[in-house]
């Protein structure tokens, strides 16, 4: 027997946008991916590679979570995932696979490819990956908190590629690079 798919029922809790004369709409896998086409542009003109391929997917699993709404958590692992990879494949290959990934970020910021506060942001985010790598329970996300985590993980990844392309371009790293 098979199950049919049906929308998760939390999400007729949510607004999915308003009308041109100020009514709610209904949350609708519409606007689910009109939301990861919007994040896709971010990175379209970056060379795909596993950071991107990760961000691919975590847009995915957003639309996705129209019928599992947990998977908004999975999607934001998946954006975390992507932005270390990013450092690891991108900025720092020379880095040792063991070197923790907090690590990569004080490095990032010491040698000036990040300013303090965005490198802050960063390492909040890699304390979030790692509760989310490892959780006590069940965990769920606003549609804006995962927004704000796909928004931020895809520019971080878009920048970061920048930063070692002018690195390459000047033969030393982009030292006045501000970040996402």
């Amino acid at each position: 027997m098979r199950m049919a798919l049906e929308p998760d029922p939390r999400w007729r809790n949510i607004l999915g946008g308003l009308t041109p004369s100020g009514e709610g709409q209904p949350m609708s896998v519409e606007v689910l991916e009109e939301l990861a086409s919007d994040w896709a542009t971010i990175v379209e003109r970056v060379e795909s590679f596993g950071g991107t391929e990760l961000l691919a997917k975590a847009r995915a699993l957003v639309v996705q979570s129209w019928f599992d709404y947990e998977l908004l958590v999975t999607a934001c692992l998946s954006a975390f995932q992507a932005v270390e990879a990013t450092f690891r494949q991108v900025l720092f290959p020379d880095a040792h696979e063991r070197v923790p990934f907090r690590h990569l970020v004080d490095r990032a910021e010491r040698e000036r490819l990040f300013a303090p506060d965005k490198a802050d942001i960063l390492r909040s985010g890699v304390e979030l990956r790692n509760s989310l790598s490892h959780p006590a329970g069940r965990m769920a996300f606003t549609l804006g908190m995962a927004d704000s985590i796909l928004r931020v993980s895809h520019l971080v990844v878009r920048d970061a590629c920048a930063v070692r392309q002018m690195g390459q371009d000047t033969g030393s790293p982009a030292s006045r690079w501000d970040g996402p």
